[in-house]
């Protein structure tokens, strides 16, 4: 049984998952006993370890090979039976086992203005900007996460616009978190 719960972060580029990821990682260093969090950046996974099976040129992007990278997932998270602290960091959820993970956290920038600066602030080509657009203002991940892990509450939603968007979206994830060390501390053990 994991002591820490295990969380994906998701949303399409440029809502700023690294960017919470990277301020929860710090709340929970600032407590007294820190909370053992571990960022897992699957961009990282799939550039370093070669989950990908060439370049979109036209869209700026690795081609992913799901495959590969699920398996190079599940040996990093232990197939979820480890001890959890990972906080996964992606665009999607597809291909995560729902054993893996706690809570998906989906980061929204709804201010299609905002994301779209964002987004060519980055050099990406017109393409990859407007695919992008597409998803978040039709909540394609949104979508997908939900129907993956259902509407039972392990997914939700929040507002990735502003600065203080990113504090207070990284303060909720790490309450959610106390609360669910805290409740797992509380449960009946099996005898």
């Amino acid at each position: 049984m994991r002591s820490l719960p295990n969380i994906i972060v998701t949303g399409t580029p440029g809502v700023g998952k690294t960017t919470t990821i990277t301020q929860l990682l710090s709340l929970a260093q600032e407590e007294p006993q820190p909370l053992h969090l571990k960022h897992l950046s699957i961009n990282d996974i799939v550039k370093d370890r070669q989950a990908h099976t060439g370049y979109d040129e036209e869209l700026q992007t690795l081609i992913v090979d799901e495959e590969k990278l699920m398996d190079e997932v599940e040996k990093e998270i232990e197939d979820g039976a480890g001890s959890g602290g990972w906080i996964i960091d992606w665009h999607s959820t597809d291909g995560f086992a729902v054993r893996w993970v706690d809570l998906v956290v989906v980061l929204r920038c709804e201010e299609t203005s905002v994301l779209f600066d964002r987004l060519s602030a980055r050099g990406y080509k017109d393409a990859k900007v407007q695919e992008n657009m597409d998803a978040e203002i039709f909540g394609v991940i949104a979508e997908e996460a939900k129907e993956g892990w259902g509407e039972d509450g392990s997914v939700v939603e929040l507002q990735s616009i502003k600065v203080e968007d990113i504090e207070q979206n990284a303060a909720s994830i790490y309450e959610w978190i106390l609360n669910w060390v805290k409740d797992q501390k509380d449960k009946p053990t099996a005898t």
